[in-house]
């Protein structure tokens, strides 16, 4: 389930950067990218009698922020940064978010920290640094709205890892997807961009971006929480820059600096060595 996920979500920047090219802007793609995954994942809901107002109500409204609140907020942030940077390096940025899940469980979870861990979590920053100076980008709204997105992102995985274990995947996706939804075509109606695509290409982005990295995406990780958890569908997830970069390279001609390919490798093995073991959990 982790690896089809990733697989679909590494086909994320490629949909958003297609989107602009037929001439989208970022909040009529989110609008239309969650817009049509929600009315897809509430009929799915249905078919398998996973009735989403059947939830606690708690759950209901706990997703319905996760939606609304956390993953509009990431959305938002990655596709802002798309629009200006590179995809291979905003994914690779991104993808620092794995060691973030660790310390955040450090931090707020009372999860313990090892060596190995701390020196993950070194590497993947300096990976990070690499990534930005090879590009030799300066200080800009785009490069921080990249470095952000990972943050708003270990919280939604954090939060998706307590909540979607009493949780049916198929229903609690459709909710968060109706959250994520509601936002964006508020954002949309407030910016003026709520229209219909005026083109074919338009139709077919929308359409690809709301099955693909967004339907099966999003619901097959959040079905997998609480099954594997957090650390290691973040590991299993290292997949999914490698085929995001793969595809910017073949089809949107992205080029890396060799500081940059060093840096991207530098975020991966870190990554890989934070979460072959996970925190040690403390004792009840």
């Amino acid at each position: 389930m982790v690896l089809i996920s990733a697989t679909s979500f590494g086909t994320l920047p490629i949909f958003a950067k297609l989107g602009y090219s037929s001439g989208l802007g970022t909040e009529q793609t989110l609008a239309y990218r969650f817009t049509l995954a929600a009315v897809g994942m509430l009929a799915l809901a249905f078919i398998v009698r996973q009735n989403p107002l059947r939830l606690q109500r708690r759950h209901l409204l706990a997703l319905l922020a996760m939606g609304a609140i956390v993953y509009t907020g990431q959305s938002q942030t990655y596709f802002l940064a798309l629009h200006s940077l590179p995809a291979s390096v905003v994914v690779l940025i991104v993808y620092s978010y794995p060691s973030l899940v660790v310390v955040a469980g450090w931090l707020f979870l009372d999860r313990r920290i090892s060596l190995r861990h701390g020196a993950a979590l070194v590497g993947s920053f300096a990976g990070v640094a690499m990534l930005i100076g090879g590009a030799h980008f300066q200080a800009s709204w785009p490069l921080a709205l990249a470095i952000v997105t990972p943050v708003i992102y270990t919280l939604f995985i954090l939060l998706g890892e307590r909540v979607m274990g009493d949780v049916p995947a198929v229903a609690g996706s459709a909710v968060i997807m109706t959250g994520a939804a509601f936002s964006f075509c508020l954002i949309t109606l407030l910016s003026g961009e709520l229209t219909l695509a005026r083109s074919s290409a338009q139709w077919l982005v929308a359409i690809g971006i709301a099955i693909v990295p967004t339907m099966l995406a999003i619901s097959l990780f959040l079905g997998s929480l609480p099954r594997v958890g957090a650390a290691r569908a973040s590991l299993l997830s290292t997949w999914e820059p490698v085929v995001a970069v793969g595809l910017a390279v073949a089809f949107l001609g992205d080029r890396l600096a060799f500081i940059q390919i060093v840096g991207g490798a530098l975020v991966l093995i870190a990554v890989i060595a934070a979460q072959t073991s996970r925190p040690v959990e403390p004792p009840a």
